[in-house]
C-alpha cells in the first residue's frame, strides 16, 4: 500500500492505518476556509479573517510522526482532545507507544488515539559493551 498519505505534514490515516507518534504540544489557532483557495488557511492576523468564510478555534497537535521521521500536525475538536489527553496519561504512567488513527463514528471520521504496549522495556535492554569483553 502507499504510506504517502501517512508522512505529510497532515496526516489522515484511512481507518484501520495506525501512525506511531511521539506528541510535542497543543496549540489553539484560528482557522478558516478560504474560497480562492478552496481550502482550509490558518488565521495570522484580523485581515485575512474578513476574507474567510466558517472562521473557527481548533486544537493543533504539533507531534513527530515516527514514519516519516518529521514533525506533523493534526487538527482535533475538544473531544478529541480530551480523549488524546486521557491516553496520554496512560502512556505517561505506563510507557508504551502513542498510535494514531481515524475512525468512522456514523456519518463523521474523527482522530482516535491509542497505546501500544511495546515488548521491551529500557530495563530489558542489553548493557552496552565491548565486543572485546563479550568474546
Amino acid at each position: 500500500m502507499d504510506e504517502y498519505h501517512l508522512i505529510k505534514l497532515f496526516t489522515k490515516p484511512e481507518e484501520g492505518e495506525y501512525v506511531p507518534i511521539t506528541f510535542v504540544e497543543f496549540r489553539r489557532r484560528l482557522v478558516g476556509w478560504s474560497t480562492e483557495l478552496k481550502r482550509s488557511v490558518y488565521v495570522e492576523n484580523e485581515e485575512d479573517k474578513a476574507k474567510l468564510k466558517r472562521v473557527r478555534e481548533v486544537n493543533v497537535m504539533m507531534a513527530i510522526n515516527h514514519i516519516s521521521g518529521k514533525l506533523s500536525s493534526i487538527e482535533l475538536t475538544d473531544e478529541e482532545k480530551a480523549q488524546f489527553e486521557e491516553v496520554y496519561a496512560l502512556f505517561i504512567e505506563k510507557g508504551g507507544q502513542l498510535m494514531y488513527t481515524r475512525k468512522k463514528i456514523g456519518a463523521k471520521t474523527v482522530s482516535f488515539f491509542e497505546l501500544v504496549e511495546t515488548e521491551k522495556k529500557a530495563a530489558d535492554a542489553p548493557l552496552k559493551s565491548l565486543l572485546s569483553e563479550r568474546l
